[in-house]
């Protein structure tokens, strides 16, 4: 069966309680391929931002394709290792980041990109010989929005003469690019100066490239162009190599981009209702274990009902808001167009769910924990409590 189509998802909806969520890896191997493709060259590296999904059976699956973490706290940390990741592999980039962190960062040999010239020289005074800086976004791009992230121009001056005074090997530059852009020509004014930024550290080793690359969650209009990305990073990594004389590394660490499309979540319809000349579809979860549509209302994901082979018409379609079975009033999962003749018990699938999703959710509203359905590269399915 073809991966996430109605048929295949309707045996698994049959088969385990909802709700639940899909990650399919066959999928997850085909993004990986798709950045791949876009990068085909040597100094092209891969990471993931882990705090996008924290499940296990996606690192591990990430691990196995070679692909690297990055990851912004000690308990990621320990998850990326247990899942597979060599240490060699992974990336620490945080901000405020304690004394207690970096002894334990330090004694894992782990890559660290500081956040500001006090951590910096936290990093030298604990026995750090070598780190990464990151890059305010901001400070590279006028038309972008303040963020808190990295460190301004002038202080990567004063970093350089740190460094040099206390006998501490700049290795390389991260910057957050920003968080689900539509499309790369967003992206290209920021990275060209960060590029440029880094013709002026001889030394480093690598620049990371974090965020950035977005998800279509409507399903409609074109997609981000990850090969005009790709040609584009290229040419500056080329020109970049030229100017300070060697190759320099770029990792690529998308978060969303890489797993989002290989998840779904998976919901029974328990209510129905009209009020206020709208129709209400209540469902067997809420934003407490789906918390994407809540915090991100202005990116809705793409609902469908689960098709039911007995039926092969359901009629009319209307408008329809779809929500959590709380009390919470925000408790709304989205708005689509649905079947006028719903049941009770019919299935609703949430495409693109599988990054900010499972991995944000919390004990508010006291919904238990969904259960998680793996499809293997072979199409073998296996639930997960």
């Amino acid at each position: 069966m073809t991966p996430g189509t109605g048929s295949e998802l309707r045996l698994l909806a049959n088969a385990h309680a909802t709700p639940f969520y899909v990650y399919d890896m066959r999928v997850l191997r085909q993004q990986c391929a798709v950045f791949g493709a876009a990068f085909p060259h040597p100094w092209f590296r891969l990471y993931f931002a882990t705090m996008a999904n924290d499940r296990g059976v996606v690192l591990k699956q990430l691990a196995s394709l070679g692909v690297g973490a990055c990851v912004n706290s000690v308990a990621h940390l320990e998850l990326a290792l247990e899942s597979g990741f060599p240490r060699a592999k992974v990336q620490f980039s945080s901000t405020g980041i304690s004394q207690a962190d970096m002894k334990r960062l330090l004694s894992l040999g782990i890559q660290v990109n500081v956040d500001s010239l006090q951590q910096l020289e936290q990093w030298a005074t604990l026995g750090g010989v070598a780190a990464g800086l990151r890059v305010n976004a901001a400070s590279l791009s006028s038309d972008r929005p303040k963020d808190r992230i990295g460190m301004s121009l002038s202080d990567l001056v004063t970093a350089q003469a740190l460094s040099r005074e206390r006998g501490l090997k700049i290795t390389g530059l991260h910057v957050y690019i920003g968080t689900n852009l539509q499309s790369h020509e967003q992206l290209v004014p920021t990275v060209a100066h960060f590029f440029q930024v880094a013709e002026k550290f001889n030394e480093i080793e690598y620049l990371n490239i974090g965020g950035g690359v977005g998800v279509n969650y409507r399903h409609s209009g074109p997609d981000f162009d990850l090969s005009a990305y790709g040609v584009a990073v290229s040419a500056y990594q080329k020109h970049l190599s030229q100017q300070i004389g060697r190759s320099v590394q770029v990792i690529v660490e998308p978060g969303r981009k890489l797993t989002a499309s290989c998840g779904k979540m998976v919901a029974k319809i328990t209510d129905l209702k009209f009020l206020h000349n709208r129709r209400y579809v209540t469902v067997d979860a809420s934003t407490s274990i789906f918390p994407r549509p809540l915090l991100h209302p202005e990116t809705p994901h793409h609902i469908w009902m689960l098709p039911d082979a007995r039926e092969h018409d359901r009629g009319p379609k209307s408008e329809a808001v779809v929500v959590g079975r709380t009390t919470f009033s925000r408790d709304i999962l989205g708005d689509t167009s649905l079947p006028e003749n719903l049941k009770i018990g019919d299935v609703l699938v949430f495409d693109d769910a599988g990054s900010y999703s499972q991995s944000m959710e919390s004990r508010f509203l006291g919904q238990p924990a969904p259960a998680i359905v793996v499809i293997d590269e072979n199409g073998n399915s296996s639930y997960l409590q």
